[in-house]
C-alpha cells in the first residue's frame, strides 16, 4: 500500500565551485499520493542520494596583505605589501592562483609599494667597513673606519658618533713543537739514553695531535748520552702513531746515526754506522677492526615541486660483511627534507593513478577536470581531454 521514493533533488549546497545535491525521500500510497512518513516501513527507508553539482564558476580576487613598517625610520621612505589574485576551487580549497585569472576578469590589482613620511631626517652619522687587522699572529693592534656626518652645513651629535678604532688580535699563530727537560742518562756510550717529551701545541697553550704540526722540523725526543766521546751509532726514536685509527696499517719512527764528540751531539752520514745492521724505520701495525657507515646515493625527492623527503640506506660493515659494530653517534643521516622550485597552481601534466575514493567517472560526466582537485585526484581519466601542450 505504501512506498518509498526518491524524488527531485535539493538546491546546490554551493552558489560557485562544487557542491553537493541531496535527494528528497517520501513516502507515497500505491495512487501516488505523497503521504506522512508514518506509513512506511522505516527499516526500508532508502538512504538519499547524494551528488556532484556545480554552482556557477567562482570569481578570482585579489588579496593584499597588511602594509609593511616604513622602510626608513626618518624622512621618506615607502610601504610594501604582498598582492595575490586566490579563488574557490571547491569546498574548503581556496588557493592562490596565476596573477592572469584576476587580470583577465578586469579587477584592479591593488598596489604593492606606497611612499611614507617619517619625521624629518637630521645630520646622521655614515659609517664605512672596518680595516683589516694589522697585528702579527697572537698579538694586538688596532682596527679604524671613516666616521662622517652625512650633513655638511650642520653637526651631527658628537654624543652618538660611533666609534672609529677599536682594538683585535692578529690571526692565531701556527701550531708549534715545544718539549720538556732532558731526563737523567740510563747507560753507558751506546746503550744509554736521554728522554724529553715533544708536545704539538696550539697558540693558546692547548696539546693538539701531532700530526698538526710540521713533521720536518719536530725536536728529538731520544739523545745520545754516557761519554764525552762516543763512537757514531744508530740512534731510534720511538714510533710515531699508526696512520690508520682503524684495521691495519703503517707505523714509521727516525733513525739516524748519531755520536758525541768533545761532550757534544753529532749526526754522522749512515756509513759510519755501517758495522751494524740499521734499525727498521717501518713497520706494519693494527688497529681495532674496521667498522664502518656506508651510506647509498640519495634517492630522488619524493616530490616534484615544494617540499619533499629524499633517503639513503645507511649500513654498518666490517670489510665485506654487515655488522652491528659502528659507533650509533656517528651514523649518518637516512632520510633528509628537499626544497623544489614552488609548485604551480595547476600541477604537472604527470603519468598518475585515479584516486580510488573520487568518483573520476562523475567528474568526466560533469567536465570538472579544469578544477586542480579533481584534475589532480583523477589525473589519469582527464588526461584524455586534456588540450595537448605546444
Amino acid at each position: 500500500m505504501y512506498r518509498w521514493k526518491l524524488s527531485s533533488q535539493e538546491p546546490c549546497s554551493m552558489t560557485c565551485s562544487i557542491g553537493v545535491s541531496k535527494s528528497f525521500v517520501t513516502c507515497i500510497r500505491y495512487d501516488g499520493i505523497e503521504v506522512h512518513d508514518m506509513y512506511c516501513d522505516a527499516l526500508t527507508r532508502p538512504e538519499p542520494v547524494h551528488d556532484f553539482c556545480i554552482g556557477r564558476e567562482c570569481q578570482p580576487r585579489w588579496e593584499a596583505s597588511s602594509w609593511s613598517e616604513c622602510s626608513r625610520t626618518c624622512g621618506e621612505g615607502f610601504q610594501f605589501r604582498q598582492v595575490r589574485c586566490w579563488k574557490m576551487l571547491s569546498p574548503g580549497l581556496d588557493s592562490s592562483v596565476y596573477s592572469d585569472l584576476c587580470t583577465m576578469a578586469d579587477l584592479e590589482r591593488p598596489v604593492e609599494r606606497r611612499p611614507c613620511k617619517s619625521p624629518a631626517c637630521g645630520p646622521q652619522w655614515e659609517v664605512a667597513e672596518w680595516s683589516e687587522c694589522p697585528a702579527k699572529c697572537g698579538r694586538k693592534a688596532q682596527v679604524t673606519r671613516d666616521v662622517r656626518c652625512s650633513d655638511e652645513t650642520r653637526p651631527c651629535d658628537p654624543m652618538t658618533k660611533p666609534p672609529n678604532i677599536k682594538n683585535c688580535t692578529g690571526p692565531p699563530c701556527e701550531r708549534h713543537w715545544t718539549v720538556s727537560e732532558w731526563g737523567p742518562c740510563s747507560g753507558s756510550c751506546g746503550q744509554g739514553k736521554m728522554v724529553r717529551h715533544v708536545y704539538c701545541k696550539a697558540p693558546e697553550g692547548r696539546v693538539v695531535p701531532e700530526n698538526q704540526c710540521s713533521g720536518e722540523d719536530k725536536p728529538l725526543a731520544i739523545h745520545p748520552c754516557g761519554e764525552r766521546d762516543c763512537a757514531p751509532h744508530w740512534l731510534s726514536q720511538d714510533w710515531e702513531m699508526c696512520n690508520t685509527t682503524c684495521g691495519r696499517g703503517v707505523k714509521r719512527r727516525t733513525v739516524m746515526c748519531v755520536g758525541i764528540s768533545g761532550g757534544k751531539f753529532q749526526v754522522f752520514d749512515e756509513e759510519a754506522c755501517g758495522g751494524s745492521e740499521k734499525p727498521e724505520e717501518e713497520n706494519t701495525c693494527f688497529e681495532r677492526p674496521c667498522f664502518k657507515w656506508y651510506t647509498t646515493p640519495w634517492s630522488e625527492c619524493t616530490k616534484t615541486c615544494g617540499v619533499g623527503v629524499r633517503m639513503r640506506d645507511v649500513k654498518c660493515y666490517q670489510g665485506r660483511e654487515l655488522v652491528r659494530g659502528c659507533d650509533p653517534l656517528t651514523k649518518p643521516v637516512a632520510k633528509q627534507t628537499c626544497t623544489l622550485q614552488a609548485c604551480p597552481t595547476e600541477p604537472p601534466d604527470e603519468s598518475c593513478q585515479d584516486r580510488p575514493s573520487t568518483n573520476c567517472l562523475l567528474a568526466l560526466k560533469v567536465n570538472l577536470c579544469s578544477h586542480w582537485y579533481y584534475s589532480k585526484a583523477c589525473c589519469h581519466s582527464c588526461r584524455a581531454i586534456r588540450p595537448p601542450t605546444s
